[in-house]
């Protein structure tokens, strides 16, 4: 009989070695996952930022030009800033943006770039950041 109850002995409670390998295993994949996730949030996120600097700085060559006569646009045409505000005062940390600005004749009829003469331009700000475009804006000025 006692070989009987040898054999018919139940094991112990806990975790076999391999069951407690397995476990850390899917939690370690887990925590790599998540890892992996946590990163693709933040370049995301810090492209973000990037593109929300560079559409403020647009918009800050628009607001430079806004009282600028018509017959001085002209001026602006093929200038590049480097990080600036409205009143062209280089701002703090936007050294590796690039601000550019385009001044075009305009045809107002079909709004196609004419050779000169026309009551139109058109008037677009490109900004850069280390070379990459992020934001392109235009408008148009006229008399």
């Amino acid at each position: 009989m006692n070989y009987i109850s040898k054999r018919t002995r139940c094991r112990s409670g806990g975790f076999t070695l391999m069951e407690a390998v397995f476990s850390i295993m899917i939690v370690g994949l887990g925590v790599a996952a998540l890892m992996q996730v946590f990163a693709s949030g933040t370049n995301v996120n810090d492209f973000g930022n990037k593109l929300s600097t560079a559409v403020f700085l647009a918009g800050e060559l628009r607001s430079m030009t806004d009282d600028v006569d018509f017959v001085d646009l002209p001026d602006f045409n093929g200038s590049t800033y480097n990080g600036v505000d409205s009143n062209g005062l280089a701002l703090t940390g936007m050294q590796d943006y690039q601000q550019g600005l385009t001044v075009e004749d305009v045809n107002p009829v079909d709004m196609t770039v004419s050779a000169g003469g026309m009551d139109m331009y058109r008037l677009t700000a490109r900004v850069t950041y280390k070379g990459q475009l992020l934001s392109e804006i235009s408008w148009l000025r006229s008399w």
